[in-house]
């Protein structure tokens, strides 16, 4: 053995100043909700536009047989949809996020210092 074990010595620090808001559980919901569905509405629009493209530039550049280029087609069509439907939702909903930590936000006053000489 190596001898005894020691604990690491552990320093702390003083944070100067901590900011707490008061959040309710719909406000909480809300901001879980928009980041989870927005993250989901960017990747499927950037995805639909990337497959539409590739499919696209392909059935542009390469010569299909008639069932083959329907297949393209339909694909590209579809994607360009999704692309629409997907990014115009992330449109819509980036900005609620954001809107929903700025209303926590204005509810900041100034701090209240504890009157001193009581115990």
């Amino acid at each position: 053995m190596d001898g005894p074990h020691q604990d690491p010595e552990i320093i702390t620090y003083r944070i100067p100043r901590i900011e707490v808001y008061l959040v309710s559980d719909d406000e909480l919901c809300r901001i879980e909700e928009g980041y989870g569905q927005v993250g989901h509405d960017f990747a499927f629009a950037t995805n639909f536009l990337a497959f539409g493209i590739a499919f696209l530039l392909a059935l542009m550049t390469a010569t299909f047989s008639g069932p083959l280029k329907t297949i393209f087609i339909l694909v590209v069509v579809v994607c360009g949809v999704g692309f629409v439907i997907t990014g115009i939702r992330w449109l819509k909903q980036r900005k609620k996020v954001p809107a929903v930590i700025a209303k926590i936000r204005s509810r900041k006053t100034e701090p209240q210092v504890p009157p001193t000489g009581q115990p």
